[in-house]
């Protein structure tokens, strides 16, 4: 199903459903009110057919009820009254009684079954009354309805003194017109309503769905050659300015993504066209020349030696990049570690000065060849790049719950552009100043991607420009 028609339904769907409840509470509460209303009439007329004289012949209905003069009416002219004022359309949908039980009861319609239907009323409220005759100051007003003939009833009994009169009513003949009016308003009000409705939904499904419309267009015009589309978010609702939001950022990592890994092959490629246009040169000099013995070997060696350890470096970056660096994790002594270190470093450099302070059991855990490799790194470039008979200082402490270890060396002035692109892969710096100095580019970039996998992290500190300060720092074990 098409989004646009799930939301045309639902709008339709929950638009019928309130019509449907506003109507019913409507009518429920309409009802209400008019049996209220009904139920005061009922008294009204109840009372009002008390007769003020006694009756003549108890046995003769006809003439009694044609002598209740001081109800005002009497007999026929009394039922019709009765008739227009109950709203019902024939005097069978009314039952009356009227007397006391000296002078006897005359019923409408003739017959036991009002007095019957009487006796058998459960009365559910009655009404104090305050008559003007103080004769009839008890006065009182009963309520009951009851089902008769599979028809609902409601009636009022009056009593005052000794006497008491009885009328009953058909609810439904009363409620008919009530009910013709309903019909014939929903008759009009149903289809406007639904029409409106159909015209609203319209309405909605086609303002919620522009945006999407748009960004659908947008994510057919990105390419993998071509990711610079991005969304407008004025004039958008909050949101959707956050799904644009989320859109474009995504685009720009994406962006980022593809901008990085071609860069890394171009680079990558550059880095091994190098070593392998030298080794193609030595072979084919090896090939032309006529005394094979007089081969390079050991400069042959030493690019296939390069090339092996940028091989290596590249995949431990793309592990890194993956997520799916193999880490062999065991308790390492930082101290020992970076005291074998500078041991080395001092046997390949005699020239440099260091200024090492370096605290005992500083224990870690990790990958041992990997840290190896990460401060090997690190200590590398300070032998390249570092003045000579300048102090190198080498701290490593525990701060907090890490270990800290900062490594400060000179060197040429570093401008600082220069220095927010040391971590880039293949980047090592101005030609000036590595002029002479072999390198991938990669050392500090898989340092730092190394020490990430290992819940720490690499930074280059702010310094002097002829400084160079690096901060690494790893979770300490206890």
């Amino acid at each position: 199903m098409y989004f646009r028609t799930r939301i045309f339904a639902i709008s339709i769907l929950t638009v019928t459903a309130v019509l449907a409840l506003v109507i019913s509470l409507s009518w429920s509460r309409i009802m209400t009110v008019e049996l209220t209303n009904l139920d005061s009439r009922l008294c009204m007329e109840a009372k009002r057919l008390i007769p003020k004289h006694t009756l003549l012949d108890v046995n003769n209905s006809a003439d009694n009820i044609s002598n209740l003069r001081d109800t005002s009416l009497s007999g026929s002219r009394l039922m019709t009254d009765l008739t227009d004022k109950l709203r019902v359309s024939s005097p069978n949908q009314l039952m009356i009684s009227v007397g006391s039980v000296e002078q006897g009861f005359i019923t409408a319609p003739t017959g036991g079954d009002v007095q019957d239907v009487i006796s058998r009323l459960h009365w559910v409220s009655a009404e104090p009354l305050a008559l003007t005759d103080n004769n009839k100051a008890n006065a009182v007003c009963q309520f009951a309805f009851f089902e008769h003939q599979q028809n609902q009833w409601r009636a009022s009994l009056f009593q005052a003194s000794n006497q008491q009169s009885f009328i009953a009513v058909d609810v439904a003949a009363t409620t008919s017109q009530l009910t013709s009016t309903l019909q014939a308003a929903l008759i009009v009000v149903i289809p406007f309503s639904l029409l409106l409705s159909i015209l609203g939904a319209w309405f909605i499904a086609t303002n919620t769905i522009r945006p999407i419309n748009r960004l659908h267009k947008a994510m057919d015009k990105v390419t993998q050659k071509d990711l610079s589309h991005r969304l407008p978010e004025h004039k958008e609702d909050k949101e959707f300015k956050m799904l644009i939001d989320a859109y474009n950022t995504m685009l720009d990592r994406l962006e980022d993504s593809f901008r990085q890994v071609s860069r890394f092959t171009a680079d990558a490629a550059h880095e091994l066209k190098t070593p392998l246009t030298v080794l193609r040169g030595k072979l084919e000099q090896a090939v032309l020349s006529e005394n094979p013995s007089q081969l390079d070997l050991n400069a042959i060696l030493d690019e296939v030696g390069h090339l092996s350890a940028m091989t290596r470096k590249l995949l431990l970056l793309s592990q890194a990049d993956s997520g799916s660096m193999a880490l062999h994790f065991e308790p390492i002594n930082i101290t020992e570690l970076v005291d074998e270190l500078i041991a080395d470093m001092t046997l390949l450099s005699d020239e440099l000065e260091l200024d090492c302070e370096i605290e005992k059991d500083l224990i870690t855990k990790g990958d041992i060849v990997l840290l190896k490799q990460l401060l090997n790194n690190l200590l590398v470039n300070v032998m390249r790049y570092s003045l000579t008979h300048k102090v190198v200082t080498i701290h490593a402490r525990q701060n907090e719950s890490v270990i800290e270890v900062v490594i400060s060396n000179f060197c040429l002035p570093i401008l600082n552009d220069v220095r927010v692109k040391l971590f880039n892969r293949f980047y090592r710096g101005e030609p000036a100043y590595t002029q002479g100095i072999s390198g991938s580019g990669l050392g500090l970039s898989l340092a730092r991607e190394i020490a990430r996998a290992h819940g720490g992290d690499l930074t280059l500190e702010p310094s002097e420009s002829e400084v160079v300060t690096m901060r690494l720092l790893l979770p300490i074990v206890k």
